[in-house]
C-alpha cells in the first residue's frame, strides 16, 4: 500500500505530538542551561552572558533537530495510542529517540560538510575571494557528528522514553475521536 503526502499529512495526533516535541526542545535547552551554570559558577572573571548566550546557540542546535524528529516519529512513523501496551510504547519511545538521534546527526554532520568550504584569496590579492572545497575537515567532522548522534541517543533515551510514557497516560485519559496510526502500523 502506498502512502501519499497528502495521506501523511492529513494525519491526526500531529498537535499532541508537536506539543511533546517541544516540551522536550524546552527541557533540553533549561538542561544545558544548569549544566553551563553550574560548570562556571565557580569561573571568576568568565563573561557569563556571552557563555550563556554561547551556551543557548549550541544547545538549540542540538535540541531543535532532535524535537523535530521526536515529533515526526510520534506524529507520522509510530503514533503512541491509547490501546498500546507499556512495552510497545517503550519501543515506540526508543525509535522516536533514534529518529531525533538521526536527524540531529543529519545537521550536525551537514553544517561540518558547509564548515569545511574555504575561501581561496589567492587571485588579485584577496580581492576576489571564492569558496573552494578542500575536504580537509568533512570526514572529521561527519565522524564527530555519528559520534555526537550516538551520545545523543544514549544520553536522551531516558528522557525520549519518559516523555512517551507521559503522552501515552495523557491519551488513556484523553482517547483521540479517530484511531491513530502511523507508518509502521500500515
Amino acid at each position: 500500500m502506498t502512502v501519499t503526502m497528502k495521506q501523511l499529512v492529513r494525519r491526526h495526533g500531529a498537535f499532541v505530538s508537536g506539543i511533546t516535541g517541544i516540551a522536550i526542545v524546552v527541557v533540553l535547552v533549561a538542561q544545558e542551561m544548569v549544566q553551563t551554570a553550574t560548570s562556571f559558577l565557580s569561573a571568576a572573571g568568565q563573561d557569563l552572558p556571552n557563555v550563556f548566550i554561547l551556551s543557548i546557540g549550541f544547545a538549540l542546535l542540538r535540541a531543535i533537530p532532535f524535537g523535530i524528529g521526536f515529533f515526526l516519529s510520534l506524529w507520522l512513523v509510530a503514533p503512541i495510542a491509547e490501546e498500546l501496551r507499556v512495552p510497545h510504547v517503550i519501543t515506540r519511545a526508543i525509535l522516536a529517540t533514534g529518529i531525533g538521534s538521526t536527524v540531529t546527526f543529519i545537521v550536525i554532520a551537514v553544517l561540518a560538510v558547509i564548515a569545511s568550504f574555504s575561501s581561496d584569496a589567492s587571485i588579485f590579492g584577496s580581492s576576489f575571494p571564492f569558496p573552494r572545497f578542500d575536504g580537509s575537515g568533512a570526514g572529521q567532522g561527519v565522524l564527530s557528528a555519528l559520534v555526537g548522534a550516538i551520545n545523543v541517543f544514549l544520553m536522551r533515551l531516558p528522557l525520549g522514553v519518559l516523555a512517551g510514557l507521559l503522552l501515552w497516560i495523557w491519551r488513556k485519559d484523553h482517547p483521540p475521536k479517530r484511531p491513530l496510526e502511523g507508518i509502521i502500523d500500515l
